[in-house]
């Protein structure tokens, strides 16, 4: 007996503690409601509380994010190979898609690398001379191939995303909302 009577004393006196802000804002929405209602015009100031983002939520902020990022990039830049597209692609042994965004001269060399694998393959040997023998034993992209012509390609577009940062405020509040995103996403994975 005296065990439900010491369970019922704790959930009285938890309504009890918890009854003043119940009853508080009961009393804050009714006045609200009175204060909309007067005729004086006075505006009546909104407070938004937002709880932690989840960890899906904040991914989907940024992939929106970055896609406005890539959209108003590639309206502003001066050269058509800096394009930025973003697919869903399927990597191999898997059936989980990923966004991967990229530059158009990159797409463009990935293809190129991509068509000299799989000839590679047909004709039993690697991308690397000299490689194991065995079919489709060479790399599909090289040190030596990024160190050319694409790696210029990527200074140069990063020159021109650093120009525009620097004219467009859009474009550069864009690019630090993105980075605070990335920011965020960092601080949520190590925790």
């Amino acid at each position: 007996m005296t065990k439900k009577f010491n369970i019922n004393m704790a959930i009285f006196f938890s309504l009890l503690w918890l009854s003043p802000p119940i009853l508080s804002q009961q009393q804050e929405s009714s006045s609200e409601s009175e204060s909309e209602s007067q005729p004086d015009g006075s505006v009546i100031e909104e407070i938004i509380v937002q709880g932690e983002r989840t960890f899906f939520a904040l991914r989907m902020e940024i992939e929106s994010t970055e896609t406005e990022v890539y959209n108003l990039f590639n309206e502003l830049n001066s050269n058509d190979e800096f394009d930025v597209t973003c697919k869903e692609e399927l990597y191999t042994l898997s059936r989980i898609s990923r966004r991967t965004c990229m530059a158009a001269y990159l797409r463009k060399e990935e293809a190129y690398h991509v068509g000299d694998y799989v000839q590679s393959i047909q004709l039993g040997g690697g991308l690397i001379s000299g490689g194991l023998g065995t079919p489709g034993s060479g790399m599909l992209l090289t040190l030596d191939a990024v160190k050319g012509e694409v790696h210029q390609k990527t200074v140069a577009m990063e020159q021109e995303m650093l120009r525009l940062a620097m004219e467009v405020p859009e474009f550069a509040a864009a690019l630090q909302k993105l980075t605070e995103l990335l920011g965020a996403l960092e601080i949520m994975k190590r925790n």
